[in-house]
Parts: C-alpha cells; structure tokens; sequence
C-alpha cells in the first residue's frame, strides 16, 4: 500500500484524508502549516468586484463581511463551492487557476477590486490587475504560519512514506523551517514528490533544488489520479 503524507493545514488534511484512503492509500498526518485569522477592516468604497483565491479566503471574510452585488471571481471549483455555499454567485471561474490566468479575466475591464488574502500572499495577481488599469484593494483576512515538530517526530513521520504531497508554496516553508536544507533534500530523496501546482513546484525547486511531479489540475482528486497511474 502507498503511504502518502498530507502536509497542508490539520483542516484540510481531514477533508483530503476520505479521498486518498478511498483509492487505497495510507495517510500520513503531516500538518506544516496553520491558519491564524487576522482582523480586518473593509475599506468603505463600492467594489465592483471581488476576487477569491481559495475557500479559506471565502469562509474567513464572509464570516464577517456580507456582499452585495460586486462580481465575485473564484480561483477553482473548491473556492467557486464554497463561494455558493455561502448563498453567492460566481461571476467568473478563470480556466487555468494561476495568476496570469486571473489577470486575463480582467482584460478590458475597468473598476475596484476586492481581494481578501493571506498575508502572504503573492503580488503577481494585484501587480496584474493595477497594470490593465483597475483599481485594486488586497485585503489580509488570514496569515499562514509553520507547524513546527521535534526533528525525531518529523523523521520518523516522512521517513517510511513512499510520496509526499505540498499544496502550497507554504507548505514547502513549513518543511524547510523544520529542516535545514541537506536534511530535507536527504529525507525527500527516493521519494515521489507532488506539487498541486506551478508556484508551489517553483518553490520547492528554489528552495531545495529537487524536482516534482505535478497534476494537470490543481486539484487534489487530480493528484490522486496521478498518484495512482504511478502505483
């Protein structure tokens, strides 16, 4: 049986763990990030849109802010339902779910846009969007912080693992604040290495110098597939 570890936050790996046991394979819990909510305050000006970028972004600003009728674009079919969950509609789903993808959605649009985040989130999108002329607001709803372990605890954990699967450059930061650089390259080694995405695969890339397989969707039913064609 493959024995895959999970390592994004405690929630999310509950919600992924009933898919990968579905498939056969065995899950290790290897939570290396958590989310810490973070106030905030809307700025008060009409929006005409409001973009997501994922279901912790939906779930953290509509549980204090409600919306009226701004266009609401959500980066993928998790954010599009948790978006709906929420009784909204989405205006627009970008085909390809990384930046420049989000950018083109706008193209010859013009307005204010919305778009709570995490705090460390990445400027590509908002850069893109200044530079076609809209008028952007990022919003910090959220912060990703490292879940950090006894060295013994995560070795013991990742050593008997045959992949191990990162769905966010933040994910890769929690190993690597773990681990100095060698030990982490040295544990990964042998191993089947899954990024949900390009960002996530650059990071891993930058920060370690390995390599990884990656989806043709970033979604996690998409990661399985691939790890099953591999099995």
């Amino acid at each position: 049986m493959l024995r895959v570890a999970l390592t994004r936050a405690k929630e999310d790996i509950q919600k992924d763990k009933a898919l990968f046991e579905g498939e056969g394979f065995q899950v290790v819990e290897l939570p290396l990030i958590k989310e810490v909510a973070l106030r905030f305050e809307v700025p008060e000006v009409k929006f005409d849109f409001v973009v997501f970028q994922s279901p912790r972004a939906v779930r953290l600003f509509l549980s204090r802010h409600r919306l009226s009728d701004e266009k609401i674009v959500a980066v993928g079919e998790k954010t599009k339902r948790a978006v709906e969950s929420e009784g909204y509609k989405v205006w627009a789903v970008p085909e390809e779910y990384y930046s420049g993808a989000i950018v083109e959605l706008f193209r010859g649009k013009r307005g204010r846009v919305l778009i709570p985040r995490s705090a460390i989130g990445r400027d590509e999108v908002v850069e893109g969007l200044k530079a076609l002329g809209l008028e952007v607001f990022p919003l910090e709803v959220y912060t990703v912080e490292p879940v950090l372990y006894e060295e013994s605890e995560l070795v013991d954990k990742l050593k008997p693992c045959h992949a191990v699967v990162f769905a966010s450059p933040s994910a890769v930061k929690g190993l690597v604040a773990n681990l100095p650089k060698e030990r982490a390259i040295s544990l990964l080694e042998g191993k089947r290495l899954v990024c949900i995405g390009k960002t996530t695969k650059e990071v891993l890339n930058s920060l370690l110098g390995v390599e990884c397989l990656m989806p043709e969707k970033p979604t996690m039913e998409k990661v399985v597939e691939l790890l099953k064609s591999l099995a």
